[in-house]
């Protein structure tokens, strides 16, 4: 079986080529749309807190009032920056899940007739491995933070929060191709959990993608889309096999 980083490396050049052949790329859209939403949200909330730039010319208290109000909007973009996340997590799951089901028909031949009880039915289930998901994620953070606290590895907090959002964000992405070969959320879970190496590196490249200014958060829900499902594909059967045991 090849490494997760050749799997990566050709999945990735698996995408691009399909988008450069002008494939998909009606699957920007529905991205493009939430994304103006969340920037509109996000230009509106930091005109208002510079706005209150006046405050830092009050005596003695400015200074004060001036660093609570910026952290104060500093909470609600970064509340908006998670919410983004769970969209494309959620809203976009239907759209996400066509996609992966046109890339594998590009690759295997498959055929998937469109079916809206299956988009009402991936809705509902992405919501519940977001849910797990947040769940796990939380737990693990908070065993990091305790065990972090306890020996003192404050400076690799970045580096663990990161790695970790990573893995649970792959794991969703993964969750489309899954579903499509019908195994259970339970069996999901395992199956990412057995390919933990694989589906960090996904993640982590949901991330590095999504964090490109302006184009990130349009672009990362598709090409991380496309990537996984290709690696998926190409992981051997045997793998999946004894993650459906």
């Amino acid at each position: 079986m090849k490494s997760a980083i050749q799997l990566h490396i050709i999945g990735i050049k698996s995408a691009f080529t399909v988008l450069s052949e002008g494939k998909f790329l009606l699957f920007f859209i529905p991205g493009t749309l939430i994304g103006l939403f969340f920037w509109t949200i996000s230009i509106f909330t930091e005109t208002v807190a510079s706005s209150f730039s006046f405050l830092e010319s009050i005596p003695i208290i400015g200074s004060y009032l001036l660093s609570g109000v910026k952290g104060t909007f500093g909470i609600v973009n970064y509340i908006m920056d998670q919410l983004f996340v769970f969209f494309i997590l959620t809203l976009l799951s239907p759209f996400n899940s066509i996609l992966s089901e046109k890339m594998d028909s590009s690759i295997t031949g498959k055929t998937y007739p469109f079916d809206f009880f299956n988009v009402i039915s991936s809705i509902i289930r992405m919501i519940c491995i977001v849910f797990i998901a947040v769940i796990l994620e939380l737990i693990v953070l908070g065993m990091y933070w305790i065990i972090s606290r306890i020996l003192g590895f404050h400076l690799l907090d970045q580096m663990a929060f990161f790695c970790i959002a990573a893995f649970f964000y792959g794991l969703s992405f993964y969750d489309y191709s899954l579903e499509r070969d019908q195994l259970s959320v339970l069996k999901s879970l395992k199956f990412t959990f057995f390919n933990f190496p694989i589906v960090l590196l996904t993640g982590s490249i949901f991330l590095a993608i999504y964090y490109i200014p302006v184009i990130g958060v349009i672009i990362s829900p598709v090409i991380t889309v496309l990537i996984s499902t290709y690696i998926y594909l190409q992981i051997n059967v045997s793998t999946l096999n004894s993650t459906a045991a």
